[in-house]
């Protein structure tokens, strides 16, 4: 019996025929304008986070491609590390920034990130409402992954690589539905690998499919899904192909093996950025991450049956998020189409009842409430000037301070940008300050373990730090350095005794 026949012995041939023409006369149906309140609630977050440190040297970087033509290969901005090799493995993400900067200022920059993450949001909340999740129920628990995220919002490098990778588990999803789909997968990872180093979840995503495959047999509430050996090869030559793809960019086999070399070479990067620390369950995002622990459990407990997949998927994200707090982003966007359809918080959608001209008037209401609530620049520049010393640069330009300079981690980038003469001490790019001892370095003076020594052995005459720290207590009572200049936000001291 077709679809047709079962609705009309449901409700009646005249019901059944209303149900259809209702359906057949939507063109902004429920899911879609639910969709633009989550949307509105992206815009609403995204510039709570815009005062991001690494955007920076990522601008300086763009520009420095798109005037010099020619890919970054050396350190061309400290005097710590000049010259020393190095592999921009975020240049494509940092060129739709540059853009948008250049173009519309922060708004711009607000904009680009902003749409991005709509975009990786939207993807994963279709996932959900596709694999039967009610859209009230998705989009409640897209908003609590958006919350859940929110500690790794900004205009930053990686948010370009969550969008492909919700962009992946759509192909992964489409595939498994109609067996097509797989001939995107090598020319996706080709771009992903420019654009950010987390390409390597897609592969660990794909393998997860792959085992899943395997597994014949359920287990309680476990259900296996088992692939036949035809569907297992042809995904296999998808993924080696996909392999291959990834040599496609300017730095050849050793930016596929970047990823490996931040694991286990950059070991002082993940113990000392506080992003990489595992979760904290006495702050705002541990308690964020207890709560979805909890819900996931609840599912787990619930009379929902889960696959082989969703199971070993959601083991994953839990693990690598709770792991490092930075991937507490990555488990919302994963868990969305695993669990909400799980949920049955929301009275269920009835399409017959969908009244397309009255969605479109409230789509229109909440573009134009986004419109009305985007930030100014001004409001944008206060929000950034809170965080990084726009007067104190200013300060140092007026007065052509140009000699060796110790600056604090996040202020690295902001220079370099904004006083391009300046010649920095490190910034974040952590990856050649740890090869070359500079980090450890770094992270002595900000102990102030033994910090007047390493300031002699790279000759430092000025230093530019945040006030009411224990380096700045220190430097405000050593007769070495005096206070030039001074604001809420950033101290400049200059050397008056001793080497250099």
């Amino acid at each position: 019996m077709n679809s047709g026949n079962k609705l009309v012995n449901a409700v009646g041939p005249a019901a059944a025929h209303r149900i259809v023409a209702t359906t057949q006369r939507q063109f902004l149906p429920l899911p879609l304008l639910v969709f633009c309140f989550v949307a509105l609630v992206t815009f609403v977050l995204a510039p709570l986070r815009i005062s991001e440190a690494d955007i920076w040297f990522h601008l300086r970087n763009a520009q420095q491609l798109l005037t010099g033509h020619a890919f970054l290969r050396t350190d061309l901005y400290t005097f710590t590390t000049a010259g020393a090799p190095l592999l921009n493995h975020e240049w494509l993400s940092e060129l739709p920034y540059y853009a948008g900067y250049k173009s519309f200022g922060l708004q711009g920059l607000l904009a680009v990130y902003a749409l991005v993450l709509c975009l990786t949001y939207g993807v994963m909340y279709y996932l959900a409402c596709r694999r039967g999740a009610n859209c009230g129920d998705a989009a409640l628990l897209t908003i609590g992954a958006m919350l859940l995220g929110l500690y790794s919002f900004g205009p930053k490098m990686h948010i370009f690589g969550y969008l492909f990778l919700s962009l992946l588990l759509a192909l992964l999803d489409k595939f498994e539905r109609t067996r097509k789909g797989l001939w995107l997968l090598p020319p996706l990872f080709a771009v992903w690998i420019n654009l950010h180093g987390s390409w390597l979840f897609g592969f660990i995503l794909m393998t997860i499919y792959v085992v899943s495959g395997l597994v014949k047999k359920d287990h309680g509430r476990v259900i296996a899904e088992p692939w036949e050996f035809a569907k297992i090869s042809k995904f296999l030559v998808a993924m080696s192909a996909s392999g291959a793809a990834l040599l496609l960019n300017p730095y050849g086999y050793k930016l596929v093996l970047y990823p490996f070399d931040f694991i286990f070479r950059q070991r002082a990067n993940v113990a000392n950025v506080i992003e990489w620390q595992s979760v904290n369950f006495n702050t705002g995002w541990g308690l964020a991450a207890l709560c979805m622990v909890f819900l996931v459990f609840g599912v787990a407990l619930s009379s929902a049956r889960l696959t082989v997949r969703d199971v070993l998927l959601i083991c994953f994200v839990l693990y690598v998020s709770l792991a490092h707090v930075r991937f507490l982003l990555l488990a919302g966007i994963v868990l969305i189409p695993l669990i909400a359809p799980k949920l049955q918080i929301c009275p269920p959608h009835d399409p017959a009842k969908d009244n397309s001209w009255r969605n479109f008037l409230a789509a229109v209401a909440i573009v134009a409430l986004l419109v009305w609530s985007y930030p100014t620049a001004a409001v944008l520049q206060k929000t950034v000037d809170a965080d990084f010393p726009r007067d104190a640069v200013n300060y140092m330009q007026r007065n052509n301070i140009k000699g060796r300079l110790f600056n604090t981690y996040d202020f690295g980038g902001y220079l370099e940008w904004n006083a391009p003469a300046v010649r920095t001490f490190a910034d974040g790019r952590t990856d050649i300050f740890v090869y070359n001892g500079v980090f450890r370095d770094y992270l002595k003076i900000r102990g102030i373990e033994q910090p007047f020594e390493i300031l002699d052995k790279y000759n430092i005459e000025y230093i530019l730090c945040e006030p009411n720290k224990p380096l700045s207590y220190l430097l405000d009572h050593s007769p070495q350095w005096e206070t030039v200049y001074a604001d809420s936000v950033a101290k400049l001291y200059r050397r008056i005794s001793g080497n250099g």
